[in-house]
């Protein structure tokens, strides 16, 4: 099947948000391992914890990756 070059995602779009999204997570990993240890991340980041209380570190990168992962989602969206 071949896709029409125009309906494709931007790829400089795509990349500055694949990279502003390893960035975020990155960050949100060192808070978790700062907070929980070296498997914080795994062991507590799909439940309550790994969101943070809100105003600490963990809240804050975690938001900051939430917003990361949805902007790289959209910018993946073929253009129609």
């Amino acid at each position: 099947m071949r896709m029409n070059p125009s309906t494709l995602p931007d790829s400089d779009g795509l990349a500055v948000t694949e990279m502003a999204l390893a960035h975020a997570d990155r960050l949100w990993r060192v808070e978790m391992r700062r907070a929980y240890g070296p498997d914080g991340a795994l062991l507590h980041g799909f439940g309550p914890a790994g969101q943070g209380e809100p105003g600490s570190r963990i809240r804050q990168t975690y938001e900051a990756r939430r917003m990361a992962v949805a902007a790289w989602r959209l910018e993946r969206r073929p253009v129609n």
